[in-house]
């Protein structure tokens, strides 16, 4: 209790050492501010799970298109690993609304991906080969403005000292995919978005596996 009879606002690195309850009120805030952001989590997982089966249930029918599933495997990955690295807010000392709004469009950008990739409502003949060609410059210009903010994602992670990617290899992630991004949107060359594809799963996979360290209770 301040001098003035204020309360002081309470400085939380960490659990180990810190009352019971006040660690119980910590976690309290981190679940219910991410309850929004689980939903829309949950959205971009159940898309990619619905569609997939739907895929693998008309496959007769439709004209399957490899590259739309890589984008999609690529996007659930990432999708996992955000989930996975939120774990690691629950230590947060101070939550602000704008860094809410931040994960939460983090968040929705990655369902609004998955989302361009599966349309709603098309038919069970639907060539899906055709559809990414065509909807390729909003599916990449989205992709653009999420790596953007990405970006943003890690130097903010740097200012917090939570950072678990250093400079060099960060930059040999996002710098190709920025890059052939830019190049997807200006050719529809089958084979070019195909190796883009199948590349942004390898190198999610790899930067997820050798960076996410293990959730310790």
């Amino acid at each position: 209790m301040a001098a003035n009879g204020q309360k002081r606002p309470l400085e939380l690195s960490n659990y180990g050492g810190i009352a019971p309850d006040v660690a119980h009120n910590v976690r309290m805030v981190f679940e219910y501010l991410t309850v929004l952001i689980s939903v829309v989590v949950g959205l971009s997982v159940t898309s990619f799970l619905t569609n997939v089966v739907r895929i693998i249930h008309v496959r007769g029918d439709v004209t399957v298109s490899w590259v739309q599933l890589f984008w999609s495997v690529s996007i659930l990955i990432w999708t996992i690993a955000f989930w996975w690295f939120t774990f690691v807010l629950a230590e947060q000392r101070q939550w602000t609304f704008p860094l809410f709004v931040f994960l939460l469009a983090y968040a929705t950008l990655l369902f609004f991906l998955m989302a361009l990739l599966f349309p709603e409502g098309v038919p069970s003949d639907h060539d899906y080969r055709t559809q990414f060609m065509r909807n390729r410059t909003w599916y990449f210009s989205v992709f653009l403005v999420f790596l953007c903010v990405d970006v943003m994602d890690y130097f903010i992670k740097l200012d917090k000292d939570v950072s678990i990617v250093s400079h060099l290899p960060y930059a040999a992630f996002v710098g190709p995919l920025v890059v052939s991004s830019l190049v997807a949107l200006r050719t529809d060359n089958l084979i070019f978005h195909r190796c883009f594809a199948a590349y942004s799963i390898l190198a999610v996979l790899v930067m997820s596996v050798t960076t996410l360290l293990p959730l310790a209770s």
